[in-house]
């Protein structure tokens, strides 16, 4: 299948999500069609091949480098490979179908000319800067932009305050995940994975800013967890031994919003693992060890009283995909 036939089938809405993501004078939802956005895609990657580059981690680029040779089996290789191929999927670079994962042949001499432009030193260093970054949101859901900077200083990241704002809403590889918003006067770094910062801000008392390594924080930004903590890391071998990478991260994504929050409820964890006693087991030795984004002296009814709940059938809160009744609605019964 070509990279057009599937954007003329895919979801409107998702076709157009990625074409604004790349360009920002994108034309108006309701005057392009998925034909024109597509001619628009292909239009951008002619005039500056790179931009393939700028979409993607250095392990991506790499897994684009041996497509160009030869196809690849989908094959079940662990939850990091699942995010991997699933991010290049997610940006149209590559296609799947039952046994393979392939680059779509109407860019496939773009993805070969971009590589062409690659520089390993100039991208690993925009891989550290971008997983930082995007760590530093997945930890704090929430913070102020000049406690942005500082951390991004302290980890020896150096921006001024014009230029991060410029570098995070033109990133094509960012600007879906993090967003910039004035908020009572102030202005706030906030995830859009997770988007609840007026809720994260409400409920924050005798806040702490945890403190993370670099190396920490890029791992968190690729992978949403911290491989460096050791308990992280052998809840991660567990889960690789006994699910497939689609089901770790739909786990994962709920430990995130729920120890984000810092909800403390056997009940609601148990739900979380499916009532199955071995896996709550693993994962109550790795919950310590996830994020917490407010602190101290809220309860799951402080909760209910702050946050906007979706319907039943609309998208769940924490960013699974899934609908709200199939997915976080257990945490608020």
């Amino acid at each position: 299948m070509t990279l057009k036939e599937y954007m003329l089938h895919d979801k409107k809405e998702q076709v157009y999500a990625f074409y604004e993501r790349l360009n920002k004078k994108a034309l108006p939802y309701i005057e392009v069609t998925r034909n024109d956005i597509y001619h628009n895609i292909i239009s951008l990657y002619k005039d500056d091949p790179e931009r393939i580059l700028k979409l993607c981690s250095m392990e991506e680029i790499h897994i684009l480098k041996g497509l160009l040779e030869e196809n690849s089996k989908k094959e079940e290789k662990g939850y990091i490979d699942y995010l991997l191929f699933q991010n290049l999927v997610n940006n149209y670079l590559i296609l799947e179908d039952s046994n393979e994962y392939y680059i779509p042949e109407d860019i496939y001499n773009y993805v070969k000319m971009a590589m062409n432009l690659f520089d390993e030193k100039t991208y690993s260093l925009l891989d550290v800067v971008d997983s930082t970054i995007l760590g530093i949101s997945r930890v704090y859901n929430t913070l102020e932009f000049d406690e942005f900077l500082n951390i991004l200083k302290s980890l020896s990241i150096h921006y001024e305050v014009k230029d991060l704002k410029q570098y995070i809403r033109e990133n094509a590889k960012l600007n879906h995940l993090i967003d910039i918003v004035h908020y009572q006067k102030k202005d706030y770094v906030v995830s859009r994975e997770y988007y609840h910062y007026k809720d994260v801000i409400s409920l924050r008392k005798n806040f702490r800013l945890a403190v993370y390594s670099l190396e920490e924080m890029i791992s968190i930004g690729k992978y949403k967890l911290n491989l460096f903590q050791e308990k992280i890391f052998q809840f991660l071998n567990f889960l690789e031994m006994h699910l497939n990478g689609q089901s770790i991260d739909l786990l994962i994504n709920d430990l995130l919003f729920y120890c984000g929050f810092d909800i403390h409820n056997e009940g609601i964890l148990l739900g979380i693992c499916d009532e199955i006693e071995e896996l709550y087991r693993e994962v109550l030795k790795a919950v310590p060890y996830f994020p917490v984004w407010i602190y101290y002296g809220n309860s799951l009814n402080t909760l209910k009283d702050h946050l906007i709940l979706p319907g039943k059938n609309e998208p769940c809160i924490c960013g699974s995909g899934k609908k709200f009744k199939d997915c976080c609605m257990k945490l608020f019964k």
